[in-house]
């Protein structure tokens, strides 16, 4: 009986396909990174929804409303901190994902389309992430926003347009914090959401995921939906742990509120200090806008320029070096780049 009432009445369990083959699931192929990407993103959108009854997109009521939630509301610390570490898992996991697929050729066709569109909602996840700090409006989130908005005004011929469109007065404002409130809560919301409904449709039309061809001695030839959706369960709920253990340890850093006048030095979101460290000895043409334009440009072309011979769905083979060395080169510019603002 109960199963008869899961398979009529569970959404997430109809949506399983009756069988998939049990190489393109194994735990050490794919480490599970797809879905817990989806699961962050699931568990910042409920607990960003709790939030939107106490925030207040006002400069005046910004910082304050979250002190509110943070302090007072019941259980508003607690959904503040899953939201915060569910959001940086979700790029954790988009981010590792795509070196998953790297490393493994998944990107091979039939599935370069969905490798961009993968790409695409890795841009999306950051610019949600980063929306979602400047809401603090603290005097990080200022200056971050401050920093980000100039950036767009270096940009040759559209610059200035685009900056009036993201700000919409000369100054930041309240027209500003009300806009990328707007994005944060709808416009990359509905993008993202959007986006991670067709990867996930494309994945399917595209013969699922693209998975390594295993002796049957090794490994069984297919995971029914039961065994599928058990795993997917217990997923779950050790994500869950840990994001409630973080929360619980870790309290979210908030500084003191924003004000127009002179700041101090002070950091980017992590995701960014890539760009940040260049910003201080380079023109902010270059440093902020173009370097970053091409990381994603590299990324995207990966598909077209490795279209021949074997070696997809099996880590790190030889024949396809080329893409391999191209993103470890860099991950690793990133990571010095990173380490090297951190440690100044």
């Amino acid at each position: 009986m109960s199963r008869i009432w899961r398979k009529e009445k569970s959404l997430i369990y109809a949506l399983h396909p009756e069988t998939i083959p049990a190489s393109g699931v194994r735990f050490t192929y794919t480490f599970g990174l797809g879905g817990i990407t989806i699961f962050a993103a699931l568990v910042t959108l409920l607990t960003g929804l709790a939030l939107t009854f106490y925030y207040v997109p006002t400069p005046e009521g910004a910082h304050d409303s979250i002190v509110l939630i943070n302090d007072v509301v019941s259980f508003g610390a607690m959904m503040r901190g899953l939201h915060y570490w569910a959001a940086q898992l979700m790029v954790l996991a988009a981010t590792l994902h795509l070196a998953r697929v790297v490393f493994t050729g998944g990107y091979r066709p039939p599935r370069e389309l969905n490798w961009l569109i993968g790409l695409g909602l890795l841009v999306v996840t950051l610019l949600w992430d980063f929306t979602g700090y400047v809401l603090r409006w603290d005097d990080g989130a200022y200056w971050a926003l401050l920093v980000g908005t100039n950036l767009v005004r270096e940009i040759p011929f559209w610059g200035e347009a685009l900056y009036r469109a993201l700000v919409g007065d000369a100054q930041i404002g309240a027209s500003a914090l009300l806009r990328f409130y707007g994005w944060h809560i709808f416009g990359l919301t509905v993008a993202g959401v959007f986006g991670m409904v067709y990867h996930l449709w494309r994945l399917k039309k595209d013969g699922g995921i693209s998975r390594p061809v295993l002796e049957h001695a090794q490994v069984r030839e297919f995971v029914s939906k039961d065994e599928l959706f058990f795993r997917e369960f217990i997923a779950a709920a050790l994500v869950s742990a840990a994001l409630i253990l973080l929360t619980v340890l870790i309290q979210i850093p908030i500084g003191p509120a924003a004000t127009l006048d002179a700041i101090a030095d002070v950091r980017a979101p992590w995701i960014f200090l890539w760009v940040q460290n260049p910003l201080r000895d380079l023109p902010p043409l270059w440093a902020g806008i173009l370097a970053p334009l091409g990381v994603l440009v590299a990324l995207a072309l990966i598909p077209f320029l490795d279209r021949r011979g074997p070696g997809r769905a099996i880590w790190f083979a030889r024949e396809r070096w080329k893409p391999q060395v191209l993103l470890a080169a860099l991950a690793l510019g990133i990571i010095v780049l990173s380490l090297r603002e951190v440690l100044r």
